[in-house]
């Protein structure tokens, strides 16, 4: 899992190392997720080429969903467990990079305000 290439100015900029930002958008997304019965095809927006920003995880999915997933798009099993849920996780992860990138900056104002 990695960023969009739109993100990596605001994460360079925050503050915050921006594989701790990731990983935590990620640990956010995938906090009341669960995989959906249909595939939905990964997203073509540009991933940022920023390798050390990468986080990777093990997610656990419901064994019937992912069957399901299988069964209707890959029955010869010939595609990456990633491949087929991808397309409704990483959408989720980068909306929680952007928040957490909104929740930085606006604890950074703050921060600032107060000092001054």
């Amino acid at each position: 899992m990695n960023a969009l290439e739109r993100q990596e100015e605001a994460l360079i900029d925050c503050g915050v190392d921006p594989a701790h930002v990731i990983r935590a958008a990620l640990r956010r997304a995938v906090k009341n997720w669960q995989l959906g019965p249909d595939f939905i095809a990964p997203s073509e927006e540009q991933r940022t080429r920023i390798t050390e920003w990468r986080a990777r995880t093990s997610l656990g999915v419901h064994a019937g969903a992912m069957n399901a997933l299988l069964r209707a798009h890959d029955p010869l099993d010939v595609l990456s467990k990633w491949t087929l849920i991808r397309g409704q996780l990483e959408p989720r992860v980068w909306a929680e990079i952007d928040r957490l990138i909104e929740e930085i900056a606006a604890l950074n104002s703050q921060a600032g305000n107060e000092g001054g």
